[in-house]
């Protein structure tokens, strides 16, 4: 793209997504890549531009890229971005990390679909099989890497994934893929969509797999036995009309039910039932004002453990968040574009032997983003955020932990987060970033509002903290990225350091204390700080005669200063300066050419440190070398006709076996499916 290019793309974009001229429109991705030649984005400021000239660092993974490499999961697809961390712990149960500091129910990443967020804030985790989504039916995942909690709030820390769905208004997506393989993987989606005119549009999809787990190989006997086979099922309808030229509505509504075999928070491996659910309806309206958007959405879950109702402890919690977005966009000038953001949360979870009643919080926040054209090569985008949050509890606190009602329903706390990224193009082949951020991560209900009393989980009180306060994460980074038109290619070189201050532990990781009636108390706590450095090298490119390519290195040193597993007896499943491996490698290759694709990915990481327990739940923990590993996948596709494509899959070609976590060794996988695109 040239440098005249980069510079029009704040006024061109506003058009094709709306002002005061044009109809108003979320986004128009389709428009805009066929303009650019390059995939769109909103999410790194909320104002639609190209992913290269975005003032973030950020890798867009296509549906090519999806389609190509075979995954069955998102995770899947994640584990060959570069800085990306994924730990496979059984064909259903993943966690994702960016950039180091990964671990089980991971808080640091927000996930979000379409911009709602499917983050869960109970232990503040993904359930990543739960997500009520389709590959086929996702039309780009952006992977956003480093904070950026002054766009999106709280837990945008170590960074953002949205994943993106077709629009079915302007993309009419009609698929059906059937799934089968080795451990009895059997799945299969449908997605389809009907539009009247270009004024209304619904696409519907449904899906679901079952499988045979892992073999718990290492597992201790009693997390062998509460681990139990995945089955997981979604449901996902999106509908948008447009009501007039310049107004536009959509009501997007969402279901899944699994069974996954996960593991939590202290290291243990439990079977999880959950049923989620969301519904959400939005307005976008082109007015004098700006580009002004309002929605609002309302997620709920359903939780119970298998192994508690062994415990004679109520198994079940349930979940429900509402949240209400405002802003408007708004272009000043030939070089301003302004974006002013309201947002209410109100979320609590309920569960009688979790929280004995009822714990939640109501967060107030505002926000204000300015991108600024300094000069046709040269652009500053600054976002700032401020969040309040609330808290509230009605129940009956863990007798012996010290705290009152008053206690929780008297806790509040404002936090600020900022964003600041500026964009230098000297020539047409090179762009440099310069960007400044800091993150906002909050307690998750549990560690708020946990209550175990005396004998409940042990010869111990359990407990939740109302004065916890939100860690916070300062990032600075500096980018380069250089198109080598020789070789059809892009480098790009990233540079970072953080720091993490206030790391927030959940309970049963920090030592115990006595409290004020004598009894050892577990309680949630702010245990320290924490830093990481690293650097980042990849080259990816793709040529007119059908091949492409790609090639990357990541490195990422932490180093912990925390109170954690300082004492003889390790108590936390989670120790940052050896969590993540801190050298990993990607390299890819594919050729497409008439009816066939043929792609071969590799990953391979150095070692890490992992956490199992050893005894019975919440007891012991024993560290797990994870040795370093070399993993290769590979995909043959073929057209058979012009609506029909099979395909054959290998994960993991090279090792029939192979320990990737402290969970059960991840096994050689094999896979053949059959999609019909209408």
């Amino acid at each position: 793209m040239s440098r005249s290019a980069n510079w029009l793309l704040p006024a061109t974009a506003l058009l094709l997504a709306g002002n005061a001229a044009t109809q108003a429109q979320p986004i128009d991705y389709t428009t805009l890549e066929q303009v650019f030649h390059e995939p769109v984005t909103t999410s790194a400021t909320g104002k639609p531009q190209t992913a290269s000239t975005a003032p973030v660092n950020m890798e867009i993974v296509t549906q090519d890229d999806i389609r190509r490499s075979g995954a069955t999961s998102i995770p899947d697809v994640l584990q060959f971005v570069t800085g990306v961390d994924v730990r496979r712990y059984g064909i259903a149960d993943a966690e994702v990390g960016i950039r180091g500091y990964n671990q089980p129910f991971n808080p640091r990443l927000l996930v979000l679909v379409n911009g709602r967020q499917v983050y869960l804030d109970d232990y503040g985790r993904v359930l990543w099989s739960g997500i009520p989504v389709q590959l086929a039916e996702i039309r780009q995942i952006e992977v956003i890497k480093g904070p950026n909690s002054a766009l999106y709030g709280f837990n945008a820390v170590s960074g953002v994934i949205n994943i993106i769905t077709y629009d079915p208004l302007r993309d009419k997506i009609n698929t059906a893929t059937f799934t089968g393989g080795t451990q009895n993987y059997l799945a299969g989606s449908a997605v389809g969509t009907g539009q009247i005119g270009d004024r209304a549009g619904l696409r519907v999809s449904i899906g679901g797999f079952r499988a045979d787990d892992y073999p718990p190989g290492p597992l201790p006997v009693t997390d062998a036995l509460n681990r139990r086979n995945p089955q997981v099922g979604a449901f996902n309808v999106d509908g948008r009309a447009m009501l007039s030229p310049d107004v536009e509505a959509y009501v997007e509504g969402s279901m899944s039910d699994s069974r996954v075999a996960a593991k939590d928070f202290a290291a243990d491996f439990d079977t999880f039932f959950t049923r989620t659910n969301a519904i959400r309806a939005g307005l976008s309206a082109d007015t004098a004002l700006g580009l002004l958007n309002l929605s609002a959405y309302r997620n709920g879950q359903e939780i119970s453990v298998a192994s508690l109702s062994l415990l004679s402890i109520p198994n079940w919690v349930a979940e429900s968040e509402y949240v209400v977005q405002a802003s408007d966009l708004v272009k000043i000038g030939a070089d301003h574009v302004l974006r002013v953001g309201l947002e209410y949360r109100n979320n609590a979870l309920t569960g009688p032997g979790f929280v004995n009643g009822t714990i939640g919080y109501n967060v107030y926040s505002a926000s204000l983003m300015w991108n600024w054209q300094i000069m046709p090569e040269l652009s500053l985008t600054t976002a700032v955020r401020v969040d309040t949050l609330y808290l509230r509890y009605s129940g009956t606190p863990a007798v012996g932990s010290g705290f009152s009602l008053a206690d929780y329903n008297s806790a509040h706390q404002t936090v600020p987060s900022f964003n600041a990224g500026l964009v230098y193009n000297p020539t047409e082949q090179d762009t440099f970033r310069l960007m400044l951020a800091r993150g906002v991560q909050l307690p998750s209900l549990v560690d708020f509002g946990l209550q175990g009393s005396f004998g409940t989980f042990g010869p111990v009180v359990v407990a939740g903290n109302p004065n916890l306060s939100a860690a916070t994460v300062d990032n600075a980074e500096f980018d380069y990225d250089r198109v080598l038109p020789a070789i059809d290619s892009t480098l790009r070189v990233a540079l970072f350091a953080q720091r993490n201050r206030d790391i927030i532990s959940e309970p049963f990781a920090v030592p115990p204390v006595i409290g004020p009636v004598g009894l050892p108390v577990l309680i949630a706590a702010n245990v320290g700080s924490s830093d990481a450095a690293g650097v980042e090298l990849g080259v990816k490119g793709s040529s007119p005669s059908g091949f492409r390519w790609q090639l990357s290195y990541a490195y990422v040193a932490t180093t912990d200063h925390t109170r954690l597993n300082r004492g003889p007896v390790l108590t936390s499943a989670v120790e940052y300066a050896h969590s993540a491996p801190r050298n990993v490698v990607i390299a890819g290759i594919g050729y497409s050419r008439d009816r066939w694709e043929v792609d071969l990915i590799g990953r391979w990481q150095s070692s890490y440190l992992d956490f199992r327990s050893t005894l019975p739940a919440l007891s012991a923990l024993q560290p797990v070398e994870v040795r370093n590993y070399l993993s290769l996948n590979a995909r043959i596709g073929y057209r058979l006709t012009e609506h029909l494509v099979a395909a054959v899959t290998a994960q993991q070609f090279n090792q029939s076996s192979l320990l990737q976590t402290a969970g059960p060794p991840v096994e050689r996988r094999v896979l053949a499916s059959i999609t019909a695109g209408f």
